[in-house]
């Protein structure tokens, strides 16, 4: 009798149990369903991507942006994840590499060359420059100019313009960004101002770039007293596109520039609008000068050493697909404009 009453309970258990996994099994199915009638294709991809290892290639990025950054597409989605078309116009990657810290950091289209680190380089030493009243300073404004120095230096060494060098970018040694550089620091020289340009290679390894320029900035700030401004040299790249736009000025074909200020969305920078007004300055000058020259100001979710100091700043010369030649008349152009900018800033 007692073994019957026990089956019995036993039996009820499991039924009891069974009733509750049903339960929750339709639940779940239902949220699911719900969820799964945004998305376009349930297909092994999004189920796999958890499960392989952790290498975000460009389809894995669009799949999660996709299913986690709906809202940048604004209103006017009627679905519940984002169009393909969105994805790919957006570049999924560098959106999630300005969520995930350590992904803005890793190169994600060229190989690795196994060469060996090159040794970081020493500062210069401050060169006392014979500056001229040739731009029409005023010699107070020159006296000023003249106690002060511009440093220029690339945090991505290897940036190139594909025209005449070839390629995008060179691993472990100088691209053409570097002679960018090089042009905007004579132009300015030659124009009134002290500029001198910090030649270390700071990308390779690539992933610790800013760590490396973050060192040179410390360096220059810490062995110079008068620091007028520090521009960080790049070229913008956007993927799929082989033509960059330039525009006439004088006469002559000149590659676009763009303004990049790093936001505190990430890390501590609570000065950053410091460095967004000096960057809305020198916009401003420049549309006056030399319109369409620069193509404007952009904020991004990264400080990019510009914490440290509020004349800091990212400027892009150009794309990968621009000539050395339009870039370096770019340079010459924006030099001017630094110099009148600079008669005003403190």
């Amino acid at each position: 009798m007692h073994g019957r009453n026990f089956l019995k309970f036993l039996k009820g258990m499991v039924l009891i149990q069974a009733f509750l996994a049903a339960v929750i099994i339709g639940i779940s199915v239902d949220i699911n369903f719900q969820y799964a009638e945004g998305v376009k294709i349930l297909n092994t991809e999004r189920i796999l991507v958890p499960f392989t290892k952790l290498q975000i290639n460009e389809r894995q990025s669009e799949l999660l942006l996709q299913e986690n950054n709906v809202l940048l597409a604004g209103n006017n989605v009627a679905n519940k994840t984002l169009e393909d078309e969105y994805s790919i116009n957006t570049i999924p990657e560098n959106i999630i590499g300005s969520h995930i810290q350590a992904l803005a950091f890793v190169d994600r289209t060229s190989p690795k060359i196994a060469i060996a680190e090159p040794e970081p380089e020493d500062l210069p030493a401050l060169l006392e420059e014979n500056i001229e009243e040739d731009y029409n300073l005023d010699q107070e404004t020159l006296a000023r100019l003249k106690k002060g120095t511009v440093f220029l230096y690339c945090t991505h060494s290897g940036e190139s313009y594909i025209p005449d060098s070839g390629q995008a970018r060179i691993d472990g040694k100088k691209g053409l960004i570097n002679q960018a550089a090089e042009t905007l620091k004579d132009e300015l020289n030659e124009k009134g101002l002290t500029a001198q340009f910090i030649n270390t290679i700071h990308d390779y390894p690539y992933d610790s770039s800013y760590t490396k320029s973050r060192a040179t900035v410390n360096k220059i700030l810490k062995n110079n007293k008068n620091v007028l401004a520090l521009f960080d040299i790049h070229r913008d790249s956007i993927p799929g596109q082989k033509k960059a736009p330039t525009v006439k000025i004088k006469g002559k074909q000149c590659a676009q520039i763009l303004i990049v200020v790093g936001t505190n969305e990430r890390k501590l920078h609570p000065d950053w609008q410091k460095n967004l007004k000096f960057a809305e300055q020198i916009y401003q000058q420049g549309e006056e000068m030399y319109p369409g020259l620069i193509k404007g100001v952009i904020t991004k979710a990264g400080t990019y050493n510009q914490e440290f100091h509020p004349h800091n700043l990212l400027l892009e010369f150009g794309r990968d697909f621009n000539s050395l030649k339009e870039v370096n008349n770019s340079a010459s152009l924006f030099a001017d404009v630094l110099v009148e900018v600079f008669k005003e800033v403190d």
